[in-house]
């Protein structure tokens, strides 16, 4: 037979820590990741808000077609889905159990995005909400770091 059947298939952890090709390390990918999500969802908003204004649809469907032209809609959800390729690469390589944990850090982007950008009014309860978000986060992560992910 030839060579096919004599190579074992690798598996991702095999393939994760067996010198992949050189490229962006799972850390920035999952980092660009939650930043680019953020960047995504904030720019979907910035596309409604515009799409909304002095606008009456007599359906569902039209209303939805109108708002993926709006140019903000569409670059927010291209934005996102390049966040999700990256997602992909970063999940390729590290247990999702690890990793998926860090995207409760979304919380904090937007809610800085949308206090930021969208003018938005963040009450100190969910200021605090999100800060039990990221002390949570920190503690998860704290707790595998000798862990082999």
């Amino acid at each position: 037979m030839g060579s096919f059947m004599k190579t074992a298939p690798i598996s991702l952890r095999e393939r994760a820590e067996g010198g992949q090709a050189p490229g962006l390390s799972w850390e920035w990918t999952a980092f660009g990741a939650i930043v680019l999500a953020s960047c995504g969802h904030l720019l979907i908003k910035v596309g409604l808000v515009a799409a909304v204004r002095g606008v009456a649809y007599p359906g569902m469907l039209p209303k939805i077609l109108h708002y993926l032209l709006e140019p903000e809609v569409a670059a927010g959800l291209a934005i996102y889905a390049a966040g999700t390729a990256l997602w992909i690469s970063a999940v390729s390589r590290r247990n999702i159990s690890f990793l998926y944990p860090l995207t409760a850090l979304n919380y904090v982007l937007v809610g800085m995005g949308g206090r930021l950008f969208l003018g938005e009014h963040i009450s100190t309860g969910r200021w605090l909400g999100i800060a039990v978000v990221v002390a949570g986060v920190a503690l998860m992560q704290l707790s595998v770091m000798g862990e082999k992910s």
